[in-house]
């Protein structure tokens, strides 16, 4: 059970929107105090499909998913999460009454952001759940907006996730975070033959749709534990 005593609203939630996941009211209700206390504004959903329509409808900053539901799995819901572009950083924090390792390996392959065993503490779940809201802001732009090449991060399946100032010049394309941006496939872009030469880890050349001329790349991927890719880094230069 989380601590007696709740602080004031954390620096930073005030506006952030989480959605929690859950069949179980008594839990939904705990969750909703909590975060509300923190100064979260927050969803509720008691499956897997109700989830996935409020998070379309709702765009929230962050989701608290119960593993253990009947139907849909939260492992069945982070999965569909993690198909959508447009969710592919959002910040999905698993909540399980397990800590076995193999769980744990689920929700990583499944594409969770991080994890809570029950019963777990308010100060560890704000605790978490601030981390993964930060590192999602960075990757969205905050780290890479300060980086002085031209670098993209691209989900496995080649849908932009952000790029430097550098990179979003030579590209033509508007960076993650404006008004105008929509997850751009990269891999449409350099065309088949450029993706396999990436694949392979060699340099491959593209044309940008901005046109001026070609462009040379190369891309380092990242991947999990068990040899998943996880995410693409693509660094672009010109000739």
């Amino acid at each position: 059970m989380p601590e007696e005593g709740f602080s004031s609203p954390l620096p930073g939630a005030v506006g952030a929107t989480i959605l929690v996941v859950d069949d179980a009211p008594p839990n939904v209700k705990l969750l909703r105090l909590i975060l509300r206390d923190a100064g979260y504004r927050v969803l509720e959903a008691g499956n897997g499909p109700e989830a996935l329509e409020i998070l379309r409808r709702e765009k929230p900053d962050a989701m608290v998913l119960d593993v253990r539901m009947p139907g849909m799995t939260g492992y069945e819901v982070c999965q569909a999460v993690r198909r959508d572009p447009a969710f592919a950083t959002l910040p999905v924090i698993m909540v399980t009454a397990l800590s076995l390792p193999e769980e744990r390996i689920r929700g990583i392959e499944a594409g969770a952001t991080d994890f809570i065993s029950k019963p777990f503490s308010r100060k560890e779940l704000l605790a978490r759940l601030q981390a993964s809201l930060a590192l999602a802001h960075n990757v969205r732009g905050g780290i890479l907006s300060q980086l002085p090449g031209a670098v993209v991060l691209t989900d496995p399946d080649w849908k932009i996730l952000g790029m430097s100032p550098l990179a979003g010049v030579l590209l033509g394309l508007p960076a993650p975070g404006s008004e105008r941006f929509e997850p751009f496939d990269l891999g449409a872009l350099i065309g088949p033959e450029a993706q396999s030469a990436a694949d392979a880890g060699g340099d491959f050349r593209f044309q940008p749709p901005a046109g001026g001329g070609t462009l040379a790349a190369r891309q380092c991927a990242a991947t999990d534990p068990a040899g998943n890719l996880v995410v693409r880094v693509v660094i672009v230069g010109e000739g």
